[in-house]
């Protein structure tokens, strides 16, 4: 391990906005980001939209261990508070099933993030879940994902799943190596042959889709360590696999630990972009189809491909076999596709939790207990978000969109009635010049490899005026709207911080 520039873990430079060749490295899954205080009341006062299909995200902001990298919204499990966070739950979730812009549409797909969700009960699951399907109208082949982790399903908790659709599991299991698990606080509730033996439960229950999620970047992580967690990956009954990068939080027990010398230091910047190389080089050799930059799929089935389930070539001109999967051609991936490709609604529920309805971006309250008052008063619990008129849907569709690499122009005719490459002429012309993207009659794709390594570059070049340099919200809190100045356009915004 050297000692170069640890860049993406907010050591020595904690900046939120990098301008190409400089690579940007926070990872953008909100827009917009110049949130103010919203409540529902101001969402739904006039109906702009009438879909007839929509997502949902539920928070279970709950963990049997909080660990120590962790951003997201989270608490350690006590039963009392789960409890009543579970009937706060269901008033929101009344609430939602009365609104006319709910009520009429269909879900397709949804995802319990958290926390951990499966923190609940078997029953306690059973029951919320079974709560949501008399008061939601799920469609038959609804897509429901849920996080887990290794210690927290069991066999019971699979057989409610099972019965109640849910068809897709993220599994934190972030690294089959028990020293690089104990430098991220798991080591009390999972080792990599723990995670062997769920994994494999999870297999022979029938669960259609298993996910694992890996980290790059954990302390004392080596590239023989990562190519030996590869080869486990690609040898168990695992579906697909997301990766993400481990950040040690300022003031966190890890940043103290790393800084005395206690924990073996992160993998350099150039270490761990050499461990993101090899994994998807690795991955699409052996023809693993890409979601996104960082989510890869197993290689096309025969009753996949029989569904009509799409695929495009990752290098264009040929070079290379590599493919990536048309999210919108298949069932498995519809979340991604109704988040990120078309932008469309999805109804938040739960505290912290993000959602995009009738044109609004919105944030849940973050603090449970108010979050539950609320709830008990009969009150949606929005607080903060953003309105998105036609200019910022339309940016919204390529800063989220080209997340999942490839954006089709005629999709996007058919949802905003222009061009994309002739409304954002100059700006795709600039990306095209810096070959970070390709322009063809069909899409707007981000190029390979280039394009994916700066991926966040790429979509904060399609931020709005009103938007640019702003850092992504946080779930965990509202402190942003404390911050925010009057600007010299008379706009609200962030003051822009100088290292």
């Amino acid at each position: 391990m050297t000692q170069e520039a640890i860049t993406r873990n907010f050591l020595d430079t904690p900046s939120f906005w990098r301008d190409y060749p400089e690579r940007d490295i926070e990872f953008v899954r909100w827009y917009p980001c110049d949130v103010k205080p919203l409540s529902a009341d101001q969402i739904y006062a006039t109906r702009e939209k009438f879909p007839k299909t929509t997502s949902f995200y539920v928070h279970i902001p709950f963990c049997n261990q909080v660990c120590t990298s962790c951003p997201y919204n989270k608490f350690s499990t006590r039963n009392t508070l789960t409890q009543r966070y579970i009937q706060a739950l269901k008033r929101e979730i009344d609430l939602y099933s009365q609104l006319p812009h709910v009520r009429d549409t269909v879900f397709t797909s949804g995802y319990f993030g958290g926390g951990t969700p499966t923190t609940l009960r078997a029953e306690e699951l059973d029951d919320l879940l079974g709560y949501m399907k008399q008061r939601l109208n799920f469609s038959p082949d609804c897509s429901v994902t849920i996080e887990s982790t290794p210690v927290d399903v069991d066999q019971q908790k699979l057989d409610v799943l099972l019965k109640h659709g849910v068809n897709r599991m993220s599994l934190g299991v972030q690294t089959f190596h028990d020293p690089l698990l104990r430098y991220l606080g798991r080591a009390r509730a999972h080792t990599g042959e723990s995670a062997t033996r769920t994994i494999e439960l999870i297999d022979r229950s029938g669960l259609e889709n298993l996910c694992i999620d890996y980290m790059i970047g954990i302390p004392g992580q080596t590239p023989e360590l990562w190519a030996q967690d590869i080869r486990t990956l690609m040898d168990l009954p695992v579906t697909s696999f997301s990766v993400y990068n481990y950040a040690v939080m300022p003031g966190s027990e890890v940043f103290f630990a790393l800084q005395s010398g206690a924990t073996p230091p992160c993998p350099s910047t150039r270490e761990a972009d050499e461990m993101y190389q090899y994994l998807h080089t690795t991955l699409m050799d052996a023809g693993y189809l890409a979601l996104t930059y960082n989510d890869f799929i197993e290689p096309m089935r025969p009753e996949w491909e029989a569904a009509g389930v799409k695929t495009y070539p990752v290098v264009k001109d040929g070079s290379k076999p590599y493919r990536g999967l048309e999210t919108d051609t298949f069932y498995l991936t519809d979340h991604l596709s109704q988040i990120w490709g078309r932008c469309g609604d999805m109804v938040a529920i739960g505290s912290g939790a993000y959602g995009y309805l009738n044109n609004h971006m919105y944030l849940n309250e973050p603090d449970i207990e108010s979050y539950i008052s609320r709830c008990n008063e009969g009150r949606l619990p929005v607080v903060m978000g953003a309105y998105t008129d036609e200019h910022e849907q339309r940016c919204r569709s390529l800063v989220l969109g080209l997340k999942l690499l490839r954006v089709k122009r005629s999709v996007y005719r058919e949802r905003h009635g222009v061009d994309p490459y002739e409304y954002f002429k100059d700006k795709v012309d600039d990306l095209v010049a810096k070959g970070l993207l390709e322009v063809d009659a069909d899409a707007i794709q981000v190029t390979y490899p280039k394009g994916w390594y700066y991926i966040d570059n790429i979509s904060k070049s399609f931020y709005s005026d009103a938007n640019y340099r702003l850092p992504q919200p946080t779930s965990a809190s509202t402190e942003i709207l404390k911050w925010q100045i009057d600007r010299t356009d008379g706009r609200k915004g962030l003051p822009l911080v100088q290292f």
